[in-house]
């Protein structure tokens, strides 16, 4: 199968991910316990789709040991990425962890020794001015509250995401790097653990809010659509890793990462704009296209 066939399977799961993460977040139960059981049902169904492929589980012990915390860190970001969809827009909130490539990119250069070029730092100016028009400073003070709120839990997905492109880096650099299908499924197998283990500990929480909140419940989670959804999320998920981590190493960086990181985003703008029907203000359509151009670049397609 061609490269360009799979990087277009790559930005089709990748795009049906985001879009299913939205609906659940917008349409049924999102407290924490909820986005927990989200990951941990997603997480499962990527590390079997995963297995299917690989069908081995012996690793070496740093790939045992990156992959647990790689799985941490992937839940982490995931539940703070499904809160930052319930709290704020779409498109805008895919703009802001996009551009979490930033955290590699710097690690590149940091550890690896790789070059930053002018064209990258033009990018983090723009990803800045991105997120000064992320917030509106004018709305009144409840409005503001709210607009924070949402842009400090982006910012953990971004740093979270980012932190996953820093550990998915390190071990492709490393003797262990055709390790990749073990790698990722203890990865994810760690990540539903965790999971598990949180909407336990949230549980009492998780019943306390819905005696003490006045606001309209949303539709349970566990039910046959959005368990159908979550396990076609899964699914997604696990393809989007394993041919993301193939095609990185089998594409020239300024072909692969401008596509999949500038291409997924447009395309998930255009979902906003299409399926959610989402209506922004002039300042965060400047912004959204600050943050694109800013992906794009940073990406150094002209390399």
């Amino acid at each position: 199968m061609s490269h360009a066939t799979l990087l277009i399977f790559s930005l089709i799961s990748s795009l049906i991910c985001v879009i299913t993460l939205n609906f659940i977040t917008k349409t049924y139960e999102n407290s924490a316990a909820a986005r927990h059981i989200f990951n941990m049902i997603t997480s499962l169904v990527a590390a079997i789709t995963i297995f299917a492929m690989a069908g081995s589980l012996k690793a070496s012990t740093f790939t045992v040991i990156l992959a647990i915390v790689f799985g941490l860190t992937t839940a982490v970001q995931r539940v703070t990425h499904l809160q930052a969809l319930e709290m704020g827009p779409f498109s805008y909130t895919s703009v802001i962890v996009s551009l979490s490539m930033l955290i590699p990119t710097l690690s590149g250069a940091v550890i690896w020794g790789e070059h930053i070029y002018t064209i990258q730092i033009v990018g983090i100016v723009l990803m800045v001015g991105c997120l000064i028009l992320s917030v509106d400073f004018n709305n009144d003070n409840k409005e503001k509250k709210s607009s924070f709120k949402w842009l400090f839990f982006c910012l953990l997905a971004f740093i979270g995401c980012g932190a996953i492109g820093v550990m998915q880096k390190w071990h492709q650099n490393t003797a262990y790097k055709e390790e990749l299908n073990q790698f990722l499924v203890i990865a994810f197998i760690t990540s539903a653990v965790f999971s598990g283990i949180s909407t336990v500990i949230s549980k009492k929480t998780v019943k306390e809010q819905a005696i003490n909140t006045e606001e309209p419940q949303k539709k349970k989670l566990l039910t046959a659509t959005p368990i159908i959804i979550m396990i076609v999320c899964g699914i997604c998920i696990g393809i989007n890793n394993v041919l993301n981590l193939y095609l990185s190493g089998a594409m020239d960086s300024a072909v692969f990462f401008p596509i999949v990181n500038g291409g997924g985003l447009i395309l998930t703008t255009l979902s906003a704009l299409i399926l959610f029907r989402e209506k922004l203000s002039t300042k965060r359509w400047i912004g959204i296209g600050f943050g694109i151009v800013a992906v794009i670049l940073l990406c150094n397609p002209f390399g």
